[in-house]
């Protein structure tokens, strides 16, 4: 078939890949808001931006690439400038009979061919890929690439003393490479990122969706400008290096402020930073973003809507507790209602709640901030954790003197949050009269919708994973496999799975008779609550995420 002169909407609708009717509303769309008929196809999810790569390349009689799956040669790299190239969506990726091999999104851009040859003296091969492989690329190969390349030869050239830190502004090679690999956590969605020192490198790994990645290795001659830079960034004393210090940066990042609580650690390889990203408007405070299943949401609903009682959220660091409560004091928040939190720290604003930071310098810690806060009249009270016997009492007492109050205690599922409190010396015929109820959760990847492919799994393995074995004939799970839109991981964003107990009057009883916690789960399985697994197994079904991700977060 001869593809050379047809249209891209006719390529694709020949191989089958869109239909006349899908085309023609695409086309439709296309007159009237303009842009690519390809890119328009892909906005409307009926087609991915590889397969739209493919029929182009066809169409032009070239080679369609997956720079996924290819090892890009770092020189050819280099033979370009990478703003011209990110301008162009374009990048070299190799040298093939004496020609640069050339990828590009649009390969009918013949300006950027002649201007790549000139660039490079190298006569042009061009190849078509996604547009999203080359801003990959561009970010893995070229943007941190060009930045090491100047840091390393920077120190090659001279061992005179370092220079003063202060000095450190605009393209200096250290404060590029500082600069963009925050930036890059951000725009990677990262959740913290770490400099670690070792014994000839410093390594730099980001937490994406809950799983730590190395990014980079930065020469061990960095180490000391690349650390002093940091402290600068978060107002710390860079002459200080034997003790613990923390700050705070703020950056703008695509013209959004992006907060970054920093902590800096001294060990035996020196000085390890680890960067918190606070990106609030990355961050949604909306109960319908969680996840929960419509039973769940009712279940939370209904403990919300009473007008005093305590209600805990469980689970282990970095589970999503946080992002829960505030959620929660957003749906709460009135003009009715005096809502007053107090944090460690604050992490996020929200507009019509007085928010206090814990500071045990001057004495401020949660016990002694309850007190002050259940004297200012609130309705609502947020204490962002529940870790001593003082603070546990006071919550619980609180609440039963007709204030609703949420905090979040450490434990591994909801109803050993209740015998929790128990063990921090909180009486349980006070405890039991004030709860209504504890929500354990945990945050699960979700699969990438753009790679993922249905998985090879037996009736005999869902059976096991915890499926009926009615369930197990109808589910078919997805696994993942990786794109540039999920850097490679299979995985893009995270949502909660989770664990809702309500109180009864059989549950109080049981609490009140100090019953362990594995008979207080029996009990409240058997009248109706739904377990963190299941939560998890329902999301499989749902193809949202994987058996493996579920084995992972081990539940």
């Amino acid at each position: 078939m001869d593809y050379t002169r047809a249209k891209l909407g006719q390529v694709l609708l020949r191989d089958g890949l869109i239909t006349a009717d899908q085309l023609e509303h695409a086309l439709k769309e296309q007159s009237t808001a303009g842009g690519k008929l390809g890119e328009v196809l892909v906005r409307n999810l009926v087609l991915s931006e590889d397969q739209i790569a493919g029929a182009l390349a066809k169409r032009e009689g070239l080679r369609h690439v997956n720079l996924t799956h290819i090892d890009i040669d770092r020189t050819a790299v280099a033979l370009i400038p990478v703003r011209y190239a990110q301008r162009k969506q374009m990048i070299p990726i190799g040298f093939e009979g004496g020609r640069m091999v050339l990828a590009m999104a649009d390969p009918l851009d013949v300006e950027a061919i002649d201007e790549a040859e000139l660039w490079s003296h190298f006569k042009v091969e061009p190849v078509v890929v996604a547009a999203s492989e080359v801003r990959y690329a561009i970010e893995k190969y070229a943007l941190e690439g060009n930045a090491l390349q100047e840091l390393e030869a920077e120190e090659d050239e001279s061992e005179e003393p370092l220079p003063d830190m202060d000095e450190l502004e605009g393209d200096v090679p250290v404060v590029r490479i500082v600069n963009q690999l925050l930036r890059s956590a951000v725009l990677d969605r990262a959740s913290d990122i770490h400099f670690e020192p070792e014994e000839t490198y410093v390594r730099v790994r980001s937490r994406i969706d809950g799983v730590l990645v190395e990014v980079a290795r930065l020469p061990k001659t960095s180490q000391a400008n690349l650390t002093s830079r940091l402290k600068i960034m978060a107002d710390m004393d860079i002459m200080e290096r034997r003790r613990p210090q923390d700050g705070r940066i703020s950056l703008r990042v695509d013209d959004r402020t992006v907060d970054m609580r920093v902590a800096m650690l001294p060990t035996p390889m020196g000085e390890s930073v680890v960067v918190r990203v606070l990106d609030t408007t990355a961050q949604s405070h909306d109960i319908d973003d969680m996840g929960l299943t419509q039973a769940n949401r009712a279940l939370i609903d209904r403990m919300l809507s009473r007008p005093y009682g305590a209600i805990f959220v469980a689970g282990p660091t970095g589970s999503g507790k946080t992002t829960t409560l505030y959620a929660a004091l957003n749906q709460l928040n009135q003009t009715s209602r005096k809502i007053i939190t107090i944090e460690d720290p604050i992490e996020y604003r929200l507009a019509g709640l007085t928010q206090v930071a814990v500071n045990p310098r001057i004495g401020l810690t949660f016990a002694t901030g309850l007190r002050e806060v259940l004297r200012s009249d609130p309705d609502i009270v947020m204490v962002g954790e529940v870790r001593d016997t003082e603070t546990a009492t006071i919550a619980v007492r609180a609440a039963l003197t007709g204030h609703l109050v949420l905090s979040s205690i450490h434990t591994n599922d909801a109803p050993a949050a209740l015998t929790r409190l128990g063990d921090m010396g909180v009486e349980a015929y006070v405890s039991s009269s004030a709860l209504i109820g504890a929500i354990a959760q945990r945050l699960l990847r979700v699969l990438c919708p753009i790679c993922k492919v249905p998985a090879e799994v037996t009736k005999e393995e869902l059976v096991a994973a915890g499926f009926s074995p009615s369930e197990a004939e109808q589910t078919h799970p997805f696994r993942a496999v990786g794109c540039p839109n999920c850097r490679m991981t299979g995985y893009r964003g995270r949502i909660g799975v989770f664990e809702i107990m309500e109180m009864d009057p059989q549950l109080r009883t049981l609490l009140l008779a100090h019953t362990p916690a594995e008979q207080v789960r029996e009990m409240a399985l058997q009248h109706g609550m739904r377990s963190l697994r299941h939560d998890a197994l329902d999301k499989v079904a749902a193809g949202i995420t994987s058996l493996e991700e579920i084995a992972r977060v081990v539940l």
